[in-house]
C-alpha cells in the first residue's frame, strides 16, 4: 500500500510539474496568439487602409480607439457576458460618431458547438451591423423579415446565448459611449 501511494504521489508530481513547464514555456505564444487574435478582431469590425488600435485609458470595459491616417474610423468596446456555456467576450464596434453599430466580433465564448457557439457565425453577427448604438437592442423569436428596427433575431435553440450577447451589449455600451464622449479631444 505504501509503495503505491509513493509511486502515485511521484507521478502527480512529476505530470504537475511536465505541465507548469509546459505552460511556462510556451505562455509567450500564448499571449501573442490572444493579441493576433485580438486585432484581427478589431480589423473585421473597424476595418481600414492602415489601421491604428489604441487602448484608451479609462475606468470600466476596455476601450479601443482606431485611426487610419490620423482620423477616427471607429471605436470597439470590450464586453463580456455570461452565457450558457461560460463567460462570452467579443467586441461591439461602433462608429466615429458613436450613433451606429458597426458590427460585432467574439473574441472568446465557450458555448455549445451547433447551438449557442453559432453567435460566431455571420448570420448572426451581421444582425447587429447598423444597428442604433444609441437605443436598446431587443432580441425576438421566429420574427425573421418583420422585425424593429433594433432586434436581432435569436438563435434557435440557444435563447440563452441571444439573450446573454443582447443584454452583455445593452448593459456596457451605453456607458462605454458615454465614457468615450468625455475622452474625446
Amino acid at each position: 500500500m505504501k509503495k503505491m501511494v509513493i509511486v502515485l504521489t511521484g507521478v502527480m508530481v512529476l505530470s504537475g510539474l511536465v505541465l507548469a513547464g509546459t505552460y511556462a514555456s510556451l505562455a509567450d505564444r500564448i499571449e501573442a496568439n490572444r493579441i493576433a487574435a485580438l486585432y484581427a478582431s478589431l480589423e473585421r469590425i473597424l476595418p481600414g487602409a492602415d489601421p491604428v488600435y489604441e487602448e484608451l485609458d479609462v475606468e470600466g470595459p476596455t476601450i479601443y480607439r482606431a485611426t487610419d491616417a490620423g482620423d477616427i474610423i471607429g471605436y470597439a468596446v470590450r464586453i463580456q457576458a455570461q452565457g450558457y456555456g461560460g463567460t462570452i467576450t467579443m467586441l461591439v464596434g461602433v462608429s466615429p460618431d458613436l450613433e451606429t453599430i458597426r458590427g460585432i466580433e467574439f473574441v472568446e465564448q465557450v458555448e455549445t458547438p451547433g447551438l449557442g457557439g453559432r453567435i460566431t457565425e455571420p448570420g448572426f453577427r451581421r444582425q447587429f451591423a447598423g444597428l442604433d448604438a444609441d437605443a436598446p437592442i431587443d432580441y425576438v423569436l421566429n420574427v425573421e423579415p418583420d422585425r424593429d428596427e433594433n432586434e436581432v433575431q435569436a438563435i434557435s435553440g440557444a435563447t440563452i446565448t441571444s439573450r446573454a450577447v443582447v443584454r452583455g451589449i445593452n448593459a456596457t455600451l451605453d456607458p462605454a459611449l458615454e465614457t468615450i464622449e468625455r475622452q474625446v479631444p
